[in-house]
């Protein structure tokens, strides 16, 4: 494990010298504000903008008729073109806050109050609200070109011997459960500054993903590869959301500030954060078939997603589910039925840990479930069915190779954590003593694959002109450290103090491949790379200094003090200022994706008399490898628990029978603050991987995978004997009430 200590960006994050998308200014830029639909399902008859542009300081009004801007499918070969969200509505809008017309002003006030004079005729057609609404047999169609509202159902696995197993099951359990709709929310909506220079437009946005944002701006504008660049601003958190979301509405902005040859700004506000930055959502059904010995025999379950009104990257997300199950459990019959449908609501995307989350939090509750019916604590039955380390490398029902990790090392260390036993001791005298402070202890084990996508990770690296090593591994900087990781890793492999080594932000213009930061991959992969583009600018520095030093390239070294010179001659030296402009590439590729795992361990006090919940302890033991650095590795499983938490007791985006949001603001959508979580005690153990050079796996979004399911088996422990058996996320003190309540009735 890493003894690093400190972070290279926090100074200037701590200053206040970090520029965020929304602090991004030039002289003379216009601000861009969109007009946005208040119903969830109309066409659009007329658009009326004469007032609006009549308001003093208004430079115009833009409709999708006037920008000739071409809609790109959201996941190629999943989401066609009809079914993709267009940068501005055409014709018809598909949900409540789906963006209908630009305005560019001189100031955001002016633009927010044209906003209001711009007239839309919307003529309303009856909402699609649920899952169960758009796949009635009499639903209208959201998209008739598509033919549908249900986007993909895919099966996998062998439903023949799934069956078998199921009817020759000695114990068999059956679980169904929402999983709820959630916002990403990070602290920083999408924001950033586009400036046109000549015919070349520059785009700085906050996006996760550079290349892949490149890639959709050229196709959307119709311009050329090298007409513009990406450049990627220190970012207020990603979680994913800003991979995908309103991304689009930057070809808004590049089109009109090409077209004006003004810069223009663009920042979200919180309200159409909340409105455009979703995810998860799913119903989900699981049985689970297993021997009276407690061994689990088969897994047979179904998941479908609401997308919202356009399939972008939430379409992909429930196949991301099927890849995942049976998760850390040695399950050879598993079937898993996966499908994705759109309704009038906002459409959903990627949040930490996309589809895996969903995946574990269904497992995980239905081996509670099972463990009660097998009268096993639930504990034990997980520690019965584990893999253990002659399973691996061990091919999943989801066609991946899982390389190993110690999933039974991580549930024993957690149980010893919290203290298991005497947990367990304490939960009975209460129960006996009848106290109203009931006491729930919840597990969760989980596995996930990480850097699955994009695998190969390319890197640059060069020598400036004052003898500093720049490296570019193409990562966006969401407040991960990945600053910290490239420095860091690129000094080791060349000897240098970190002061000489410069992380590069990313600028497509520059560095075209920077994929960007997403998916548990950038320590592992960008990390990778950057050692590896380190060692070939080392060898490329060492055969000009050769040359110039008139010694033999074996005998050069690189010194502490950024300077080569010749073994044991120390007269002989030049300084890397003289070999500036040395570059060097290369491109890692890890083939298959690792996969990380662990046990998260909750416990929870409810009050039965008002169905108030305090979690008291949240324990979480990772294995994601080797550690880079426990204090970064600490942090990304401290936050994502925390947001898991969240989904578990508090958050929830929901919509009434019209399709309108309910929750468009932070009085109304509960983000936990500080006071609402305990510590997050965090504990590592390593099983280096060998499918890259650092041995290390992704680590950030295990703590959103795993702490929601620990949470809620916690909740439905603590009142398990009082006959509750099931609540849905988020488990409020009005959800406990009411399950209590029906329990109470059903005896």
């Amino acid at each position: 494990m890493s003894t690093w200590e400190g972070r290279v960006e926090d100074f200037d994050l701590l200053t206040g010298q970090a520029r965020f998308g929304g602090d991004l200014r030039v002289e003379g830029a216009l601000w861009l504000e969109f007009v946005r639909s208040p119903v969830a399902r109309a066409t659009i008859a007329a658009i009326d903008r004469t007032a609006a542009e009549a308001l003093d300081g208004v430079v115009g009004v833009f409709t999708a008729d006037d920008l000739e801007l071409i809609t790109q499918p959201s996941v190629e070969g999943i989401t066609p073109t009809e079914i993709s969200r267009p940068p501005l509505a055409q014709e018809s809008v598909a949900y409540v806050g789906e963006a209908v017309a630009a305005v560019v002003a001189s100031c955001e006030a002016i633009a927010a109050d044209a906003c209001e004079m711009v007239e839309v005729d919307y003529e309303p057609l009856p909402p699609l609200s649920n899952l169960a609404s758009a796949t009635d047999e009499n639903a209208p169609l959201l998209h008739a070109r598509h033919g549908s509202n249900v986007v993909l159902t895919v099966p996998s696995g062998n439903p023949a011997a799934v069956r078998s197993s199921l009817e020759q099951a000695e114990v068999a359990v059956t679980l169904s459960q929402h999983y709820p709709r959630v916002a990403c929310s990070p602290i920083e909506g999408i924001a950033g500054l586009v400036v046109p220079h000549g015919d070349r437009v520059l785009v700085h946005i906050n996006s996760q993903v550079p290349a892949l944002t490149h890639d959709e701006l050229a196709n959307t504008l119709a311009l050329p590869d090298d007409r513009i660049s990406v450049v990627i601003p220190p970012i207020g958190g990603g979680f994913g959301g800003k991979c995908w979301g309103e991304n689009g509405l930057f070809a808004v902005a590049a089109q009109l500030a090409r077209h004006l040859s003004r810069p223009l700004r663009l920042v979200q506000s919180r309200p159409e954060n909340l409105l455009s930055m979703q995810a998860r959502d799913q119903d989900q059904s699981i049985t689970l078939a297993a021997d009276q010995s407690g061994t689990v025999t088969a897994l047979v379950a179904e998941v479908s997603a609401d997308v919202g009104g356009y399939a972008g990257m939430g379409a992909f997300e429930p196949l991301q589910t099927q890849r995942l199950l049976p998760g850390p459990y040695r399950i050879d019959q598993v079937a898993v039925t996966a499908s994705a449908v759109m309704t009038n609501t906002a459409p959903t995307g990627p949040y930490r840990g996309p589809g895996r989350a969903e995946a574990i939090g269904l497992l995980e509750r239905a081996m509670d479930n099972l463990a009660r019916a097998l009268d096993l604590d639930p504990a034990e039955l997980r520690r019965r069915n584990l893999l253990r380390h002659e399973d691996f490398p061990r091919q999943t029902p989801g066609e991946l190779v899982m390389d190993e990790a110690d999933h039974l090392g991580a549930l024993e260390q957690a149980l010893t954590e919290i203290g298991y036993p005497s947990l367990r001791e304490e939960q009975a005298a209460r129960r006996a003593s009848e106290d109203h402070r009931l006491l729930g202890i919840g597990l969760s084990c989980w596995a996930d694959f990480t850097g699955r996508h994009e695998p190969c990770q390319p890197a640059s690296a060069r020598v400036t002109d004052d003898g500093r090593i720049e490296v570019d591994a193409g990562t966006a900087p969401i407040g991960q450290g990945m600053q910290t990781v490239v420095t860091r890793l690129a000094a080791e492999t060349l000897g240098l103090d970190p002061a000489h080594i410069e992380a590069a932000t990313p600028d497509t213009g520059r560095f075209r491949s920077a994929l960007g930061s997403f998916g548990s991959r950038s320590a592992s992969l960008a990390g990778s790379s950057a050692v590896q583009v380190a060692e070939q600018l080392l060898d490329q520095l060492k055969k000009q200094a050769a040359d110039l030093l008139e010694a033999a390239v074996d005998d050069i070294e690189l010194h502490s003090d950024a300077t080569l010179g010749v073994r044991g001659t120390p007269s002989a030296s030049i300084a890397l200022t003289d070999l500036a402009g040395t570059e060097a590439t290369a491109a890692f590729d890890q083939g298959q994706p690792t996969f990380s795992g662990g046990t998260h361990v909750a416990v929870v006090e409810i009050d039965t008399e008002t169905g108030n919940v305090d979690l008291i302890r949240h324990v979480a033991v990772t294995d994601c490898g080797r550690v880079l650095s426990e204090m970064q590795a600490s942090g990304q499983v401290q936050g994502g628990a925390v947001q898991g938490i969240a989904v578990a007791l508090f958050e929830e985006m929901r919509y009434d029978a019209d399709a309108n949001p309910l929750t468009v603001s932070l009085a109304d959508y509960l983000v936990p603050a500080a006071s609402d979580v305990p510590p997050v005690e965090t504990h590592f153990i390593e099983t280096p991987t060998d499918r890259n050079p650092l041995g290390a796996k992704g680590v950030a979004e295990s703590g959103a995978i795993a702490a929601p399911p620990a949470v809620q088996n916690a909740i439905v422990d603590a009142l398990s004997h009082l006959g509750v058996t099931h609540i849905d996320m988020p488990c409020t003190p009005e959800r406990i009430w009411q399950a209590l309540r029906a329990a109470t009735e059903r005896q």
